[in-house]
């Protein structure tokens, strides 16, 4: 392989965003689940609020683009309305975190 292109390998896989440990968990949280709402994942993570979730989930969605929007359905946790959020899926998924982790 020529030099020129090892290295645009190399920068291109520099330039490649990197996972946090929460957004590690809500992906995880959203291939076991499906379609969830912020609740719905906050609950399956252990946790009470939503606001765990909700800035992550954000960066997933816009940043990352591996979430989308899924539609509106009842809130299993709440039983209200809410939003729903499912994973966008791609060839060979899998999620590993800074660390290196999966």
């Amino acid at each position: 392989m020529r030099q020129t292109q090892q290295t645009s390998i190399e920068a291109y896989k520099e330039m490649k965003p990197k996972i946090g440990e929460r957004q590690l968990e809500i992906l995880k949280a959203l291939k076991f689940l499906g379609l969830a709402t912020d609740y719905e994942i906050a609950k399956f993570l252990g946790k009470d609020d939503p606001n765990y979730v909700r800035p992550r989930r954000f960066e997933l969605v816009n940043k990352l683009k591996l979430v989308c929007y899924a539609g509106k359905t009842k809130c299993s946790v709440t039983g209200k309305n809410a939003l729903t959020w499912k994973l966008i899926r791609r060839k060979n998924d899998r999620f590993k975190s800074n660390s290196g982790k999966e």
